[in-house]
């Protein structure tokens, strides 16, 4: 199998220590996005990134990473002319704002189609670096159903360690759009297996891990039990809950 630009990262994300390849991927897609906006380029500088980041914001989850990453100034900013735009988004909607006319109780779905609420959820629903993380991620799935042809790269996947629930679900879903309808049922028997046997050793560890609390299992070795409860969360949810905060420094 011959490497080409485009297939590297995802090649080398299946030969990476743990659990899922797809969340070496994502980590290192994060990072680059973090870095593009708030790093020594000063990207959040730039008209068209700061117009990105005034429409879509940031999520609760990547708005504690750009935090930890460090650049309070960068941060300030761009909190600055988003909150101005969401104060005149808030305006707007509620001098346009009508409660329905009360005829009995005031229904679920009456609530549910109120314009503030759809705004309100809206603005809840967008994150500039979760787009970037996607696009990105989107393309190696595409790049990884590219490359599952190849036996050699085949084989890579068949001797690995599975993936994460949350990637396993990603790659399901992405294999109706990249798979002809004749190779589907071979991929998902053949992830599947993948993730029952590692499932189950990852089971096994966190088992042992337990175990090992017992005073009868004191002097017994740990095996590959000692970061059994980090792996079993990536496994579980994807992400790597033992890594240290990303910075700048």
């Amino acid at each position: 199998m011959k490497d080409h630009i485009d297939t590297i990262p995802v090649s080398e994300a299946f030969e990476t220590e743990g659990e899922c390849p797809f969340c070496h991927l994502e980590r290192q897609v994060e990072q680059k996005a973090i870095r593009y906006a708030f790093g020594p380029g000063a990207s959040y500088m730039e008209p068209d990134v700061r117009g990105a980041t005034d429409r879509m914001g940031f999520c609760r989850a990547h708005y504690k990473k750009c935090y930890d990453y460090g650049n309070a100034l960068g941060n300030a900013l761009v909190m600055q002319t988003y909150m101005i735009g969401l104060q005149k988004e808030l305006e707007a909607e509620l001098d346009s704002f009508e409660m329905p006319a009360k005829k009995g109780l005031f229904t679920k779905k009456q609530q549910e189609e109120l314009p503030l609420l759809q705004w309100a959820k809206r603005k809840n629903s967008t994150c500039f670096l979760c787009h970037k993380v996607d696009y990105n991620m989107n393309r190696y799935y595409a790049t990884f159903f590219h490359l599952i042809k190849e036996p050699e790269f085949r084989g890579k996947v068949e001797s690995g360690k599975g993936f994460c629930m949350h990637h396993f679900a990603q790659l399901l879903e992405a294999a109706r759009e990249h798979l002809p309808n004749n190779q589907i049922e071979w991929f998902y028997d053949a992830v599947s297996k993948l993730m029952k046997e590692n499932l189950a050793r990852v089971q096994g560890d966190l088992d042992w891990f337990i175990a090992k609390f017992d005073y009868r299992n004191a002097s017994a070795p740990w095996k590959e039990s000692r970061d059994a409860v980090s792996r079993t969360m990536q496994k579980l949810k994807g992400g790597f809950p033992a890594d240290k905060p990303f910075t700048q420094d």
